[in-house]
């Protein structure tokens, strides 16, 4: 293949399904798109597309590769980016992994922070499934149920806070003047699911059905959301009850109140690990120190935000 033309035609007619519509989406003349084509095909030995009229589609192979084409394109997003950081003389890079609520409660005041500190520093933020990421991560933050971390030869890890599991329920419901509620006692409203799929990996799920197992209650969800805040949003209108860890707690509406959840009780645990041996040692302990303040200024006011 001799050019990134070649696969800049195939992939925008591969999205379209047409050459005029990827030529459209290049800004150029169809006959060079179909050209472009016609020349990679030949290049790679495969046939692409399959005709019919000026219909195309993908055959199997051409499937294959378009799946690879998109990673050389966001491949290089990458390289634009950090060559607009170098541009900038930003010559340090510390890479960052969290998961969603931890993001909304202190991803910004710690960027806000390392820019202060270390202003050669660029950050790139990566949103993970709360699970270890062994490569590619300098910092993270994730999500288990354990008290100890395990983690490979060459990483450190601590305990930053833990969590604790709290309920939402409508205002107007009798439960809402209580001063904490029991999982037996939330039966009674209809629940709401939170799952954040783009939080835990199913780890926040897990310790709340365990909880329930334990209890002896039945897990039926009678609305389900796949975040935290449309949950909340939810018990707000009166639809039902939702649980969810402390720290997900977010834009909490007037109609809803947030009680303690204390038969049994549930809690997660937020681990901070890191590489060891990386030239970004100085950094990541001042990131560490950061993000330990930041937890104390939880622990002394966890209210909703």
């Amino acid at each position: 293949m001799r050019d990134l033309r070649q696969l800049q035609c195939f992939r925008s007619t591969a999205l379209v399904g047409s050459v005029r519509g990827g030529a459209g989406r290049l800004g150029t003349a169809p006959s060079a798109v179909s050209q472009q084509i016609r020349s990679l095909e030949a290049d790679l030995g495969l046939e692409l597309f399959s005709r019919d009229g000026r219909r195309l589609s993908l055959t199997a192979v051409g499937r294959e590769l378009l799946v690879e084409v998109e990673g050389v394109f966001e491949a290089l997003g990458e390289l634009e980016d950090r060559a607009a950081e170098l541009r900038e003389k930003r010559s340090e890079r510390l890479v960052i992994g969290y998961f969603s609520s931890a993001g909304a409660r202190w991803i910004a005041d710690l960027v806000a922070y390392l820019e202060f500190t270390h202003p050669g520093l660029s950050v790139r933020l990566e949103l993970t499934d709360g699970g270890l990421v062994e490569d590619g991560q300098d910092l993270q933050l994730l999500v288990t149920g354990d008290e100890e971390l395990g983690t490979p030869v060459g990483m450190g890890s601590e305990q930053l806070l833990v969590d604790p599991y709290v309920a939402a329920v409508p205002r107007g419901h009798a439960l809402a003047a209580r001063e904490a509620v029991s999982l037996a006692e939330l039966a009674v409203l209809p629940w709401i699911d939170n799952d954040d799929l783009a939080s835990s990996d199913g780890r926040c799920r897990q310790i709340f059905v365990d909880g329930c197992r334990t209890a002896g209650v039945d897990l039926a969800f009678r609305h389900q959301a796949h975040d935290h805040r449309t949950a909340l949003e939810m018990v707000d209108r009166g639809l039902g009850a939702t649980v969810l860890p402390r720290l997900g707690l977010s834009g909490v509406g007037a109609s809803t109140v947030v009680l303690p959840v204390i038969d049994p009780p549930l809690a997660r645990r937020i681990h901070l690990a890191w590489h060891r041996v990386t030239p970004h040692g100085a950094v990541i302990e001042d990131a560490r120190r950061a993000l330990r303040d930041l937890v104390d200024q939880e622990r002394a006011d966890p209210s909703p935000r």
